[in-house]
C-alpha cells in the first residue's frame, strides 16, 4: 500500500480508528493506493468490506474506494455530494449497477460491504441486507491501481477514516457480514472456538469446552466472561467452569430429543489483554439419532410417529368481520360490500370507505381503472391490471407532516404476476408496501435511513391466493410483514415517520 502525501493514522482511542489504528484521512487532501493485483480484481465470487467515519461534507462525489484503469471502474464506492448517503457501483458488460443511495449518519463508523457471486449484487451497510439485484452479465475486469480514500490517482478524495479494509475473493454471506458486523463491536477481537464440540451428541448432559483464540489461531486470554454472555435456545446451562485465562467449560442438557440447540455468545462478552473486545461466534448442536450431517439439519420428518389432526379454525367463513372496532380502522375496502362502490359497467370509478364513506379512493387514469365482478374466496373482489392505480381523497393516515408511529396494512389478495414491480400501499417513500417487487421480494419501509425497510425473497408465486399483513410499531420497537398468519419476516428497527 502506498501512503500519499497527507496520511495519517487515526486511533482507537480518541475515536478517530475503530480498532487499533486507521487511515486518517480527515484533511480531505490524501489518500492510498495499492498497485493493481489480479487478487484485487472483481471476480464471479468477490467481496469488499471495510469501516469508515466521515467528518465532512464533500464539495462533489467522493469515493471511499475504487478500482479503476483509465476512464472505467469494475467497482467502487461513493459518498453523494450531500455527504449523507453513498451508493456502491459494480460494471458489468460496460453498464454501471449501483444500489441506490445508502443513508448513513456522519461523524459515526459504519461497516459497508459488498458482494458479486457472478450473478447477485448485494450490499449492506452496518450488518443490514440494504440493496439486492440479479444480473448475469459479466464483471467488468481491469488492470488498474486500487485507490483508497479517492481514485488512486487522487481525486474525488474523501474526508474522514477508513479501518480494516478486506477484499475476499469469496461473496460473503449474510450471517459472514452479521459477524462482522457484531451489533457494531467489529470481529476484531479473539472468537469462541467450538472446533472440538461433539455437534450431534447420542446421550445428554454433556460437557462444552470452548477456547477464546485469536487471529492467529492462539489462545488469548479474556476478562469479564461469565455465565450469563452465554446464549442457548433449546437447552439449558450449568456447572460454569473457567479453566483458564483463555479456556471455559459448561454442562449442556435437554430432555427433548430430537432436538437443534443453538449455541451462541455475543461481541463484546470479554475484552483481551489489549482491551480489544472479543468477537461473536455461535454453533448448533443436534441431539438425537445419530444420521448423515446431523448436526447440519434444519428440518426432520421421519413419518414414524404420526397423527392427523384437524386444524382449527381452517374453514373459511365469508361473514367473518373483526371482532373489536373500539379502535376502528382509519381506511376499511371492503370489495365484497357493494353500496361502497360506484363503478360504469364494471369499471370501478369510486371505492368508499366501509365506516366512513366521506374518505374515498378513485382512479388516477380514467383509461386505466381496476374492474368489479371478480370473486375471491366466495366474495366480491377487485381485478387490479398492470398500470391500474387508486388515490385517496384525503390521506386516512392524517394531514400532511403528521407522525405515524404504528401502522398496520391488511390485505386478502390473489396474485396474478410474481415478476412485475407491485405496490400495495404507498405514501411516497416513507411509508410503502410492495408485494412483490423485482424478483420476488416483498418489501415493507417505514420511515427513511438505514433501518427504515425490512424484506425478504420468494413472497409469493404468480396464481396464489394469500392474506398480507404489515405491521410496524415505533412504541413496540418491531417491524414485521406476516403472511397467511405466519411471520415472514421482521426486525426491531420500527420508526415514527411523517405523512407527506
Amino acid at each position: 500500500m502506498i501512503l500519499h502525501p497527507g496520511v495519517i493514522w487515526g486511533n482507537e482511542a480518541n475515536g478517530t480508528a475503530k480498532s487499533g489504528y486507521s487511515l486518517d484521512l480527515s484533511s480531505g487532501t490524501s489518500r492510498a493506493s495499492v498497485i493493481h493485483d489480479a487478487r484485487l480484481q472483481a471476480s464471479n465470487d468477490f467481496s469488499i468490506l471495510f469501516w469508515f467515519k466521515s467528518n465532512g461534507t464533500p464539495e462533489d462525489f467522493a469515493q471511499l474506494l475504487s478500482k479503476r484503469e483509465g476512464t472505467f471502474s469494475s467497482y467502487f464506492v461513493q459518498i453523494d455530494p450531500n455527504g449523507g448517503s453513498l451508493k456502491t457501483l459494480f460494471r458489468k458488460y460496460g453498464t454501471y449497477y449501483d444500489t441506490g443511495s445508502i443513508p448513513f449518519t456522519p461523524n459515526d463508523w459504519h461497516l459497508l460491504a459488498a458482494s458479486h457471486d457472478g450473478e447477485k449484487i448485494s450490499s449492506y451497510l452496518d450488518g443490514k441486507l440494504i440493496y439486492e439485484t440479479i444480473q448475469n452479465d459479466p464483471i467488468f475486469v481491469e488492470e488498474g491501481s486500487l485507490g483508497i480514500g479517492g481514485t488512486a490517482d487522487g481525486g474525488s478524495l474523501f474526508n474522514g477514516w477508513i479501518d480494516d479494509l478486506r477484499i475476499y475473493g469469496k461473496a460473503l454471506s449474510p450471517e459472514d457480514i452479521q459477524n462482522a458486523w457484531s451489533d457494531g463491536n467489529g470481529d476484531f477481537g479473539p472468537a469462541p472456538d467450538f472446533s472440538p464440540l461433539d455437534r450431534s451428541p447420542s446421550s445428554m448432559p454433556m460437557t462444552i469446552n470452548f477456547v477464546f483464540r485469536d487471529s492467529s489461531g492462539l489462545e488469548s486470554p479474556v476478562s469479564g466472561f461469565d455465565l450469563s454472555d452465554i446464549t442457548v435456545d433449546g437447552a439449558t446451562v450449568s456447572n460454569f467452569v473457567q479453566n483458564s485465562d483463555s479456556n471455559y467449560s459448561f454442562e449442556l442438557d435437554s430432555t427433548d430429543r430430537p432436538n437443534r440447540i443453538k449455541l451462541r455468545i455475543p461481541a463484546a462478552s470479554a475484552k483481551d489483554d489489549l482491551n480489544i473486545t472479543t468477537s461473536a461466534a455461535e454453533t448448533v448442536i443436534i441431539y438425537g439419532d445419530i444420521v448423515t450431517r446431523s448436526e447440519d439439519l434444519v428440518g426432520w420428518w421421519t413419518f414414524d410417529e404420526h397423527e392427523l389432526l384437524q386444524v382449527s379454525g381452517s374453514t373459511f367463513d365469508p361473514n367473518w368481520t373483526p371482532q373489536d372496532l373500539s379502535n376502528p380502522p382509519v381506511l376499511w375496502l371492503d370489495a365484497n360490500d357493494s353500496s361502497t362502490i360506484t363503478s360504469t359497467g364494471n369499471a370501478l370509478t369510486e371505492w368508499r370507505d366501509k365506516l366512513n364513506p366521506s374518505v374515498s379512493l378513485q382512479p388516477t387514469n380514467t383509461g386505466q381503472r381496476p374492474t368489479t365482478g371478480s370473486i375471491l374466496n366466495g366474495l366480491g373482489a377487485i381485478d387490479f391490471d398492470v398500470g391500474n392505480r387508486l388515490q385517496s381523497s384525503g390521506n386516512p393516515l392524517g394531514g400532511n407532516g403528521a407522525s405515524v408511529s404504528d401502522s398496520a396494512l391488511y390485505i386478502v389478495y390473489k396474485l396474478q404476476s410474481s415478476g412485475l414491480r407491485q405496490s400495495i400501499f404507498n405514501n411516497g417513500a416513507n411509508w410503502r408496501s410492495h408485494g412483490p417487487w423485482t424478483n420476488g421480494y416483498v418489501y415493507w419501509d417505514v420511515g427513511s435511513g438505514s433501518g427504515s425497510r425490512i424484506q425478504a425473497a420468494s413472497w409469493a408465486t404468480t396464481g396464489e391466493t394469500l392474506i398480507g399483513l404489515w405491521y410496524s410499531s415505533a412504541t413496540e420497537g418491531i417491524q414485521q410483514v406476516w403472511k397467511n398468519g405466519k411471520l415472514y419476516v421482521g426486525d426491531e428497527t420500527a420508526q415514527t415517520t411523517s405523512i407527506s
